[in-house]
């Protein structure tokens, strides 16, 4: 797609995929909208019925479930497809919602682990079928143009969202965010229908149809150095994330003491991190992505958490530590997930649909989970300074960096 953006969308392939992807930026903005409704509840219901200091252990569980939920996916695959597999995974979820919203009513303690347990899983999985669907139909070309917006659409919901929970959470209660998250997903299927329809699904080779290399095809893990080092980027990427996350959520436990004002903060948080997310997907990341090699500007990216990392460090403040997270957030969101997603593009249909959700999906969660599984067994010995997590996350931050290198290396 060499032509001018209107000219490419006048022809029959380009209706198809810019109307498509009309669609499939609407779907996102209602499961994104979804998710940040049960984001900031979640969060905040551990800390009541747990505290923070036992968020480690729920983290540490996380790829159980990641496990457990990716193989059903795979199973799903190679039965229906890759539409019907979306379509009811989305459906499930908001079935689980609904279960939860109830038990949460019912004041069971447990409904608050499982809801964690599942909103760190569940969202992953939905994404990276979102992002397989759009890898599948779009070209290099077309994803300079397509990626940032549809990115940055899915910041819209959430920016919705967590403005309502900043806003309402104390008098709306922060139990009933769960059941408005359960019914974003009537719209959120309905669009990625009409998604389907306008683009058609992405079929399998015949050595792939069925699931025929395995319902996850972990053997493209090693065939696929590119998807090999997507994999242990991640892990880096979350190892720091987690490390920021638990950094971030002691400051705002020792400075906030109210279930429901730490709700409101943590949906103003979250609003501000998806307006920038937002900003940068709409003005900033089509243009360095047309710009700046992928390369340039996956190295670039560790290397600005490394600097905010060290800073943390030296000023271990509740908004120097809301400063570290949201600019990780806010560039994981946008500008490191549009440029990451072109790497899948040349690949089959496999690596784009089962190793794509081992590589980023498991892995994403694996990290934060293998992460917390180290801090909660050091913390069961003795206790861990938690000044210690901004000074490992600017350490693995580097490695992230290193890691960009290889993984970027253009392969034929």
């Amino acid at each position: 797609m060499r032509q001018p953006f209107l000219e490419h969308i006048k022809t029959e392939k380009g209706k198809k995929v810019f109307f498509s992807m009309i669609f499939l930026s609407l779907s996102v903005v209602f499961l994104l909208a979804g998710y940040s409704f049960v984001r900031s509840p979640a969060e905040s219901l551990l800390i009541f019925y747990f505290g923070a200091a036992k968020k480690p252990y729920a983290m540490a569980l996380v790829p159980v479930a990641m496990g457990i939920l990716i193989y059903g996916y795979g199973y799903m695959l190679s039965k229906v497809g890759s539409k019907r597999a979306v379509l009811y995974s989305m459906g499930t979820s908001m079935i689980f919602f609904l279960v939860i919203y109830t038990m949460l009513k019912a004041r069971m303690s447990s409904a608050a682990f499982l809801l964690y347990l599942f909103k760190e899983a569940y969202i992953v999985i939905l994404v990276e079928q979102v992002w397989s669907f759009v890898n599948s139909i779009e070209t290099k070309e077309e994803a300079n143009f397509y990626n940032g917006p549809i990115a940055g659409m899915g910041a819209f919901g959430p920016m919705a969202a967590d403005f309502l929970i900043g806003k309402y959470s104390v008098a709306f209660t922060t139990e009933n965010f769960v059941l408005l998250a359960s019914l974003t997903f009537v719209p959120c299927i309905v669009f990625m229908w009409l998604a389907y329809r306008f683009a058609g699904e992405p079929q399998p080779s015949r050595e792939e149809a069925g699931g025929a290399r395995g319902h996850l095809h972990l053997s493209l893990l090693k065939e696929n150095k590119t998807v090999f080092f997507i994999a242990l980027v991640i892990f880096c990427t979350q190892i720091v994330s987690t490390l920021l996350d638990l950094r971030f959520t002691q400051l705002v436990q020792d400075n906030i003491k109210s279930k429901d004002l730490r709700t409101s903060y943590f949906g103003h948080f979250w609003l501000w991190v998806n307006a920038f997310s937002f900003f940068m997907q709409f003005l900033l990341t089509p243009v360095i992505m047309r710009k700046i090699s992928i390369k340039i500007i996956q190295i670039a990216i560790p290397l600005v958490h490394v600097a905010n990392c060290i800073l943390l460090f030296i000023y271990p403040s509740l908004s120097m530590a809301s400063a570290a997270f949201f600019f990780f957030k806010g560039i994981d969101y946008s500008l490191f997930r549009a440029s990451k997603e072109t790497l899948y593009i040349p690949f089959s249909y496999d690596t784009r649909y089962r190793a794509k959700q081992v590589a980023d999906a498991f892995t994403y969660r694996f990290s934060k989970g293998f992460t917390a599984t180290v801090i909660s067994t050091f913390s069961f010995f003795s206790s861990v300074s938690g000044s210690l997590f901004s000074l490992f996350a600017a350490f693995f931050a580097g490695v992230w960096a290193v890691l960009s290198v290889p993984m970027t290396k253009v392969r034929k």
